[in-house]
């Protein structure tokens, strides 16, 4: 069952389905009053660790608001459009501008190149199937403006490829960062600010190369890496990096890497700062180049017991 949970006050309402979704960007409802939701045939629920092994179809559901009612109806066959099925087991979806972009990568296991890496793009009012050739998985996709752009490993290194979602998508360009992974694989560790309808500039925290994706959740990022974006061109402007043998493991109390993540770029009023662990670093971008201007800490201080003024 789809349900729809309305926050006005009146009654929710309800549409017999087929399939399961990935994830929250599995969504989207259009402005033109219809509900799009990327589904999967074999699911083993919605507990955690459930989407990274969800298998089996791909297809796009479609359907009008209005076919919503007390959940008695179902929505008909002619509301799937059944689209490709790509190779590997972590997948990544996102709904971005006109198209649903999807495909797979490492994830949170680890890190290996594959051996026919593709970022499909379907329009999501019904056209073809889009197949673009990648360097490497897909791992991250994320909006930027009105194009995209996919991260993912080859195994040994990280890449940022955009891709320009016009009639026909295409790849436009690559960044490589040599011997790097992604410090932080949940959503909120990326962030785009646009300062132009082409232009604009995106962090993302990185780690030491090869690490497994699940390792997130046990160890600090080593820096938020800054890239510029010009007309999906990439330039790096630089990075702000942690210190963490400064900080004091204290239990999650001030920070915890494990339920939320420590590790995200942040912009804000004009300042970019970077959340690393138990700091926050502040930089400024001088001839697109990043630069630290100060750092605070609330780590917990060490607390040295000395006797006879020896410790």
């Amino acid at each position: 069952m789809l349900y729809r949970m309305p926050l006005d006050g009146s009654s929710p309402s309800a549409l017999g389905v087929s399939g399961s979704p990935i994830d929250q960007f599995s969504f989207l409802q259009g402005e033109d009053d219809h509900l799009n939701v990327l589904v999967r045939s074999d699911s083993v629920g919605d507990g955690m660790w459930g989407a990274e092994v969800g298998a089996g179809h791909v297809a796009l559901m479609r359907v009008p608001l209005s076919s919503f009612s007390d959940g008695s109806n179902a929505a008909p066959s002619s509301s799937y459009q059944s689209l490709p099925k790509p190779e590997g087991y972590t997948f990544q979806n996102r709904f971005v501008g006109d198209y649903l972009l999807y495909g797979t990568g490492s994830g949170w296991g680890y890190t290996e190149k594959s051996e026919r890496p593709r970022l499909y793009a379907v329009r999501w009012t019904g056209g073809e199937a889009h197949q673009l050739s990648l360097a490497h998985g897909v791992d991250r996709i994320e909006q930027m403006g009105s194009d995209a752009v996919v991260v993912g490993t080859d195994g040994k290194n990280l890449h940022f490829t955009s891709v320009r979602l016009d009639e026909s998508p295409a790849v436009v360009d690559r960044y490589t960062r040599a011997g790097a992974s992604q410090g932080e694989l949940r959503s909120h560790g990326f962030f785009y600010k646009p300062d132009g309808p082409d232009s604009g500039t995106l962090g993302l925290p990185i780690s030491v190369p090869g690490r497994p994706g699940y390792r997130h959740l046990f160890e600090e990022s080593a820096a938020i890496l800054f890239l510029r974006n010009d007309s999906l061109r990439f330039e790096e402007v630089g990075e702000l990096a942690a210190r963490p043998e400064r900080a004091v493991n204290d239990a999650c109390r001030a920070s915890c890497v494990d339920w939320y993540g420590n590790a995200r770029p942040l912009f804000l009023r004009g300042r970019v700062l970077a959340l690393l662990g138990y700091e926050i670093v502040e930089g400024a971008l001088d001839d697109n180049r990043m630069r630290e201007l100060r750092r605070v800490s609330y780590a917990p201080r060490r607390i040295e017991v000395t006797r006879g003024g020896e410790e």
